[in-house]
């Protein structure tokens, strides 16, 4: 049995609009740079660059376009590193530097400082303010961990609403390295479109 061309037609003129509803509903089909798309829009999304070495100093630039249109944030996991690796993670004179700019020149973020400081816990500290721990964000990145990774994030560079339409280069930075810096590689990662659970 053979489709007539009216048929094919008809076939074609359903199907298309559904293919671009899903390509705009999943974003993996339209992104399209220097990364490695993962996740959906139930459980948020990954994109992951190429790693970095974090004990050299040197400038690493991506570009891509095709973004989920969700807010994103910039992360760079120390590969291989978990919570237990705290202490070699911090207390360095390492500086990151990253910048996001989108295709017209707008700064959609920047990111300066230095490795966190790990503070001895005391007894008589006194407590600083809101202030004090928000000026204290803008100059160094912070090191989350767990059981399972380790990574570094800029107040400046977290939450950042991004447009599918638009396309980005990202420019990260390690100067002043440190000795003490671990021999790592640091892996970008923009994520975000995480559900958010009561």
């Amino acid at each position: 049995m053979t489709l007539s061309a009216k048929k094919i037609a008809l076939v074609v003129l359903v199907v298309l609009p559904l293919v671009l509803l899903a390509a705009d509903e999943y974003p993996a089909l339209r992104f399209r740079g220097d990364g490695k798309f993962s996740g959906g829009p139930v459980f948020g999304y990954w994109i992951r660059l190429r790693p970095i070495p974090f004990h050299h100093s040197g400038e690493y630039v991506f570009h891509f376009r095709g973004m989920p249109n969700q807010e994103m944030s910039l992360q760079l996991y120390a590969d291989g590193k978990t919570g237990d690796n705290r202490a070699e993670l911090s207390n360095l004179n390492t500086q990151l530097e990253a910048l996001l700019v989108e295709q017209n020149g707008r700064v959609v973020c920047r990111a300066d400082g230095i490795v966190p400081k790990e503070h001895e816990p005391c007894d008589d500290c006194k407590i600083p303010t809101d202030k004090e721990v928000e000026a204290r964000f803008q100059k160094e990145w912070v090191l989350m961990s767990g059981p399972n990774e380790a990574a570094y994030w800029h107040e400046n560079c977290l939450r950042m609403p991004l447009k599918p339409s638009d396309s980005y280069t990202l420019t990260l930075r390690v100067r002043q390295d440190d000795p003490k810096t671990p021999k790592i590689n640091l892996i970008p990662t923009l994520e975000g479109g995480q559900l958010d659970l009561p």
